[in-house]
């Protein structure tokens, strides 16, 4: 489960930092001082768009396409469901010891305060994801298809068509959500916390806005 867990961390680690990065970049073509900096590696810039908007839309579409056979977050929480048993006490309680050479002298306080986590916590989780993401499994997975995945779709006029109905702020939300989702079956698996039902912001968006920043800046110094 552990292996599982960390996947899906894996996936939505690797969606929300593309994200931002296509998101400050569109943000960085709006200035005029930046564009005069973009200006002298075109080349560079637009391949990177190019590369950073394609991976993020194969990211969505992994996360949320429907087929039952592929790893995305419905079989997440599908497997998760499956496997309740390794979110229990006694569970925890083994991995603790087993990591620890002095369990003994601090597990059976640590215990005393840990969730038991049950599988209505798992729906409310996938509920918070759901409610959050709305549109991915419509909309965005469609172009995620049609437009990165099989390249059904070329023309740049029609793709900038079908592209005005997305919304940075949707993506956002639901990228968030499912990193946070991701976060709270990490707490209680490892940790036995009850989970938070409330979407904390990405942490490590500044991270990666100031490493682009740094590389923008550093390029033409």
């Amino acid at each position: 489960m552990r292996r599982t867990i960390g996947y899906l961390g894996e996936e939505a680690e690797t969606a929300i930092r593309v994200f931002y990065s296509l998101k400050e970049f569109r943000l960085w073509v709006s200035r005029e001082e930046d564009v005069k900096l973009i200006n002298k590696n075109p080349h560079f810039w637009r391949m990177f768009e190019t590369s950073v908007r394609t991976h993020l839309f194969i990211c969505i579409r992994r996360l949320y396409e429907g087929d039952s056979n592929t790893f995305n977050f419905q079989q997440f929480i599908n497997l998760c469901v499956k496997n309740v048993t390794e979110f229990s006490g006694r569970a925890l309680r083994d991995r603790k010891v087993a990591a620890s050479h002095n369990a003994n002298e601090w597990i059976d306080e640590y215990m005393i305060n840990t969730h038991q986590p049950t599988i209505e916590d798992f729906y409310a989780l996938s509920r918070l994801v759901r409610e959050n993401s709305k549109r991915m499994k419509g909309k965005y997975t469609e172009i995620a298809s049609q437009v990165y995945a099989h390249a059904v779709h070329t023309d740049d006029s029609y793709i900038a068509k079908i592209s005005e109905d997305l919304s940075f702020d949707e993506m956002e939300s639901a990228l968030t959500s499912i990193w946070h989702c991701y976060r709270q079956f990490w707490e209680m698996f490892e940790n036995g916390r009850k989970p938070n039902l409330e979407i904390a912001k990405y942490p490590y968006q500044k991270e990666v806005i100031n490493s682009l920043r740094e590389m923008l800046d550093k390029e033409h110094a």
